[in-house]
C-alpha cells in the first residue's frame, strides 16, 4: 500500500502497513477482539477509499474491526493516538501550549515568545467564530477552533501526565460552551437557531466537544509519545479502575454499568448450566439405543443433572476504607439475585446485621449508603474486627449454615490487630459448601501493617483480588 504521508493535515510519514499492525496490536491490548481475518478484510477495504480522506479513513477501520458496542471508545481514542492529525509544512501552531491563555500565577502558565502569532481571541469572539462555525457546519473551523481552544487552555505542558479528562474539564470550563445556545437564540440573524433548530445546534455543539477529545488525544500523542499515550488510555479503561481509588466522575460511570454487566454475567451462567446437563454415561439406555444400529453405540445416553442453585450469604465489610467496593460488589450480586436459590446479605464494621430487606425494599435502585447508615453495624469503636464479627454471625445466622450454603467475605482483612476469631471461621467453613474472600486492595499490600489475609486463606476455598470492575466480573463467573 506504500507509504503514508502528512497529506490532508494527519498521518506521520511512515509505511502503512506498519502503522496499521501497531494500531492493530494496541487494540487487543485494550481488550478489543481483532482477528487475523478482520485483518484482512480492513486491508481489502482501504484499497477502496481515499486513504488521505482521514475521515473515509477512519470509518473503513471501525465497520471492518469493532463490532461491540463497548468497544467504539476503545477504537476512536487509539485511532487518534496511532494516526494523530499534523499541521501542514512550516505552519506555526495557533497559540503556544499553555501561553498567554493563563492568567500569571495559574497552573500551566507561561510567556508567550515574542515570535509567537497574535494572541488568541477572548472567550466571547471564541464562541461567536464558533457559532458560526456551527451555523454553517463547517468541520474544518470547528476543527480549527478546537486545536485553538486545547493550545490555548489546556495546559498539556504544564501537566503532561493528567488524564485526558482533566484536560477537558480544564478547556469547557474556560470555553464556556454552555452559553452557545444562549448567544444563537438571542441573536436576530435569520439564518441562526431559527432556521437549523435548537436540537441540530445542541448536536453540532457535542461534535465540538468530540473534536476538542481529538484534539487533546493528538496533542498528547505528540507530547508523551504513542506508547505512552495508548498506555495512559489503557490505565484509563473503566473496566480498570480501582473501586478504592475512582474519582467521583468514575464512580458515577462504574455504578452505571453495573446492570448491563449483570445481564452478561447471567446470561454466561445460563449457558453454563446448559453445558452440564450432561451428567454419567447411561450404560442400560445406551445399549438399549444400540439395538436399531445394530448393537453400535453410535447414540449414546446420559444421566441428566439437576442444576443446584447455592444459598448465597454475603458479609461486606462497610468501613469507610471500602465502602465503594461493597457497594459495586453488593448492587452486582443483587441484580444477579435469579442465580441463587436465597441471598442473605450482611454488613459489619465491628458489628453484624442483615441488610437483605432494607436492599429488597431499593429494587433497582438501591440506597446502599442508607442501608448501611440504618444498619447495626458498629458495636464498640466503629473501627473493623472481623474476629468480633464472625462470632457475632455465627451465633445470631450460623444455624442456617448448611452444605447448600456459599458465604462470600468482602473486605480488606484489616483487622486493626485484634484477634482474628480464626476458630469460629473454620467452624464455619466446615458447615458451608463453599467459602470466598473477596479482597479490593492490590495483592502486594495483603499482610502489610495490620493485613492478617495469609491467616484467613487457609480456610477458604478460594481468595480473590477485586480491585476493579473486570476483576469483580471474572469473580463472580467464577463464583456462579
Amino acid at each position: 500500500m506504500g507509504e503514508i504521508v502528512g497529506t490532508r493535515g494527519w498521518g506521520p510519514p511512515r509505511t502503512l502497513e506498519a502503522a496499521l499492525l501497531g494500531f492493530f496490536h494496541r487494540l487487543r491490548d485494550a481488550r478489543v477482539p481483532v482477528s487475523m481475518v478482520e485483518v484482512l478484510d480492513a486491508f481489502e477495504c482501504l484499497r477502496h477509499v481515499d486513504l488521505a480522506d482521514r475521515t473515509q479513513f477512519r470509518a473503513a477501520l471501525f465497520t471492518t474491526l469493532v463490532k461491540r458496542p463497548e468497544d467504539q471508545q476503545a477504537f476512536h481514542v487509539l485511532f487518534d493516538v496511532c494516526f494523530p492529525l499534523t499541521r501542514a509544512p512550516g505552519a506555526a501552531p495557533s497559540a503556544p501550549a499553555g501561553g498567554n491563555g493563563h492568567a500569571p500565577g495559574e497552573p500551566g502558565h507561561t510567556e508567550a515568545p515574542v515570535e509567537a502569532e497574535a494572541p488568541a481571541p477572548p472567550s466571547d469572539e471564541l464562541l461567536r467564530a464558533l457559532l458560526d462555525a456551527l451555523r454553517h457546519d463547517d468541520e474544518a473551523a470547528m476543527r480549527t477552533l478546537a486545536g485553538l481552544a486545547v493550545d490555548r487552555f489546556g495546559g498539556l505542558d504544564a501537566q503532561p501526565e493528567a488524564s485526558e479528562r482533566y484536560y477537558l474539564y480544564r478547556i469547557l470550563r474556560q470555553v464556556e460552551l454552555y452559553r452557545l445556545l444562549a448567544m444563537a437564540l438571542g441573536d436576530d440573524d435569520p439564518d441562526g437557531a431559527a432556521r437549523h433548530g435548537r436540537e441540530e445546534l445542541a448536536s453540532r455543539i457535542e461534535e465540538f466537544r468530540r473534536l476538542l477529545a481529538e484534539q487533546v488525544r493528538h496533542r498528547l500523542s505528540a507530547t508523551v509519545g504513542a506508547e505512552q499515550a495508548a498506555e495512559l488510555y489503557r490505565e484509563r479503561q473503566l473496566e480498570d479502575v480501582d473501586f478504592l481509588g475512582a474519582s467521583a466522575g468514575q464512580l458515577r460511570e462504574l455504578r452505571q454499568a453495573v446492570r448491563p454487566l449483570a445481564r452478561k454475567l447471567v446470561a454466561r451462567a445460563a449457558q453454563k448450566r446448559r453445558l452440564k446437563r450432561r451428567g454419567r454415561l447411561d450404560v442400560r439406555r445406551t445399549v438399549r439405543r444400540s439395538l436399531s444400529s445394530g448393537g453400535v453405540p453410535v447414540d449414546p445416553a446420559f444421566r441428566a443433572i439437576r442444576a443446584s442453585k447455592p444459598d448465597l450469604y454475603v458479609l461486606a465489610d462497610v468501613s469507610g476504607s471500602v465502602i465503594e467496593f461493597a457497594k459495586f460488589t453488593l448492587s452486582l450480586l443483587h441484580a444477579m439475585n435469579e442465580e441463587f436459590a436465597k441471598m442473605r446479605s450482611f454488613a459489619f464494621v465491628d458489628g453484624i446485621d442483615e441488610v437483605t430487606g432494607i436492599l429488597d425494599e431499593g429494587g433497582h435502585r438501591m440506597d446502599l449508603r442508607g442501608a448501611f447508615a440504618m444498619a447495626r453495624v458498629v458495636a464498640a469503636d466503629g473501627h473493623s474486627d472481623y474476629g468480633s464479627v464472625f462470632e457475632g454471625f455465627a451465633e445470631r445466622y450460623g444455624a442456617d449454615i448448611d452444605t447448600r450454603s456459599t458465604l462470600i467475605v468482602m473486605g480488606d482483612a484489616r483487622n486493626n490487630y485484634r484477634q482474628p476469631g480464626l476458630e469460629t471461621l473454620k467452624r464455619l467453613r466446615e458447615r458451608a459448601r463453599r467459602l470466598y474472600w473477596l479482597n479490593p486492595e492490590p495483592r502486594a499490600d495483603w499482610d502489610t501493617t495490620d493485613s492478617i489475609m495469609s491467616v484467613y486463606t487457609p480456610w477458604c476455598d478460594r481468595v480473590f483480588e477485586v480491585r476493579n470492575l473486570r476483576q469483580l466480573a471474572a469473580c463472580v463467573d467464577e463464583i456462579t
